[in-house]
């Protein structure tokens, strides 16, 4: 888990501005050399993302979502890195986002993803806010996953679970199990066995809120995987909503 110690400048208020339409912008908060990957409204499907080299680049990448009306769920910040998820109203359907930021050393933002689905809804209401590590849970949870011990895998999940995926196979739509048996039936039915395996390359974690970043191997070309977790707590997982780009996100630097 990422030390939780805040460093340089909070970055995600000039980036939630300039989403939303401010004048306000990034500026100095962007490094001369960021990378901003960014996806299209089809990326909770198609697992098409772009990037944008430079601080005008991605500025321009993000301005092109204004004007929008957003709203910060969850921000889990550690020493050099931030992510966040974002409820976002646009000019089409509203979305869920995930907004990570990696500093430099210096303050400076060297990596901006921004990650978009169709809106996945919130855990219920009065969840805790107390939670344990949730490494060996999710770890557990991928190696059931990647044994297509679908049973067990779900047995991670809270009965009342709601669970948010990229299309499985050749789905054209985002899945949404609602509940532990739809889970089940889900891994069984429609994921079915992958050689894919979900290896997490970092994680942060906040009380109950959790953020994870990884790749896919054991696939052709497999690329990166982001989502976020609402552990309880007695380690079950309430909500996951996860991406997928085809294309690998090199790890911040």
């Amino acid at each position: 888990m990422s030390s939780l110690q805040a460093a340089g400048p909070d970055a995600l208020e000039d980036v939630v501005a300039l989403v939303e339409g401010s004048t306000r912008t990034p500026g100095s908060s962007l490094a001369p050399d960021v990378q901003t990957w960014h996806a299209s409204p089809e990326q909770g499907l198609s697992a098409a993302i772009e990037c944008e080299s430079g601080a005008e680049g991605g500025t321009d990448a993000l301005a092109r979502l204004a004007p929008s009306r957003l709203t910060v769920l969850a921000s889990v910040r550690s020493e050099l890195a931030q992510w966040a998820e974002i409820t976002r109203y646009g000019d089409a359907a509203p979305e869920t986002c995930l907004a990570g930021l990696t500093y430099e050393p210096g303050g400076g933002v060297s990596r901006l993803v921004w990650l978009r689905a169709p809106l996945v809804p919130p855990c219920r209401p009065g969840f805790p806010e107390g939670a344990p590590d949730a490494r060996p849970v999710l770890e557990n949870y991928f190696a059931a996953l990647m044994s297509s011990r679908f049973r067990e895998a779900a047995a991670h999940f809270t009965a009342d679970t709601l669970y948010s995926h990229p299309p499985y196979g050749a789905g054209t739509e985002r899945v949404l199990f609602r509940g532990r048996d739809a889970l089940v039936h889900g891994f069984e039915t429609d994921r079915g066995p992958s050689p894919a395996r979900q290896i997490i390359t970092d994680l942060w974690q906040q009380g109950s809120r959790v953020f994870v970043e990884g790749v896919i191997e054991g696939i052709p070309d497999g690329g990166s995987f982001f989502s976020t977790a609402s552990i309880t707590s007695d380690g079950a997982i309430a909500r996951y909503v996860a991406f997928y780009s085809a294309t690998r996100i090199p790890r911040p630097r």
